[in-house]
């Protein structure tokens, strides 16, 4: 497995137990193939930001197989340590990228590189949302998308936490083609704003048409 360079910053990110992330319970919950395979395809360079121990990472190296990419970045050692393990274990280790950062810190990343970003339960564990944004929008091609989530039961004191108005504010650098929300989290299917290349996931919709109305799970 490729290994890349750790950074150096100090962010005041949460780090959740890699055990909590990666489990049974959650397979059972978010089968992450069954999501993916909306979004990828054979060959797609894809990145998981915030992936944890790699409940999705895996599934995503299955999907764009051996022409595809993936880079797995997480501010936890832990966490890309059982990713590479987990890569090596499923045939995956040529597949699968692994660096330590924090996803407002990956300038490695080429910009306009990426066909897909998941950014699930991301911003909610960073104090830098509008850093990783920027970030997102940046590695992301003419045409990619990037999927964000975020969970609502957050402290508002908590400067990780991401509240409706600034969800909305975020969501507005970006051009939204779906987005929905649940008892528990926010979620949001976006492109970069500016560049106006058809993704080839597209559903051919205008990318000026309205999301739909509030759709509470895409699971």
């Amino acid at each position: 497995m490729r290994h890349g360079p750790t950074c150096a910053c100090q962010v005041d990110d949460r780090r959740i137990p890699p055990w909590f992330l990666d489990n049974l319970l959650r397979r059972l919950v978010q089968p992450p193939r069954r999501f993916l395979a909306r979004h990828l395809s054979a060959g797609d360079r894809v990145a998981d930001l915030g992936c944890g121990p790699g409940h999705f990472t895996v599934a995503m190296a299955r999907i764009v197989g051996d022409r595809g990419r993936v880079v797995a970045i997480d501010l936890d050692p832990r966490a890309i340590d059982r990713v590479r393990r987990k890569a090596a274990r499923a045939g995956a280790a040529e597949v699968v990228e692994g660096h330590v950062a924090s996803a407002a810190g990956i300038d490695f990343v080429a910009s306009a590189s990426l066909d897909f970003v998941l950014a699930e339960s991301l911003l909610c564990c960073m104090t830098d949302h509008a850093g990783a944004m920027r970030q997102i929008d940046r590695i992301l091609r003419p045409g990619g998308r990037a999927w964000l989530s975020v969970m609502k039961l957050a402290r508002a004191d908590d400067p990780r936490s991401v509240g409706q108005a600034e969800w909305t504010t975020l969501l507005s650098q970006m051009r939204v083609h779906r987005r929905g929300e649940g008892p528990f989290s926010r979620w949001a299917l976006v492109s970069p704003a500016r560049r106006n290349a058809e993704s080839p996931h597209s559903s051919g919709q205008s990318e000026l048409a309205p999301p739909p109305g509030n759709i509470s799970s895409p699971w």
